[in-house]
């Protein structure tokens, strides 16, 4: 058996407003403001990083796929570099 529908009430009543929206409340400490100089220099040293990133797996991935050719011995280092410096870049846009 379902259950009957309440209809609207015939005495609407008027809806109390909080006194402060509880999406405009901000809870704890506010996120600390980054200077756009600073946060546009972050930047571009991750899109710097990871593309040395990007270049040195292209390059990788054409030694790879290419019959007669072979990596260089540094190339791992150079990999490793690549990846360690993206990610200084990359942690350094949270702060």
């Amino acid at each position: 058996m379902r259950s009957r529908r309440r209809g609207a009430p015939s005495d609407p009543r008027p809806r109390a407003v909080p006194a402060r929206s509880r999406v405009t409340v901000r809870r704890g400490a506010p996120a600390p403001r980054v200077a756009t100089a600073t946060l546009a220099a972050a930047l571009r040293q991750s899109r710097d990083a990871l593309g040395r990133l990007e270049g040195e797996l292209a390059a990788l991935l054409a030694a790879l796929r290419d019959p007669a050719g072979r990596a260089d011995a540094a190339a791992a280092d150079r990999l490793r570099g690549a990846i360690r410096a993206a990610g200084s870049a990359i942690s350094g846009l949270g702060r």
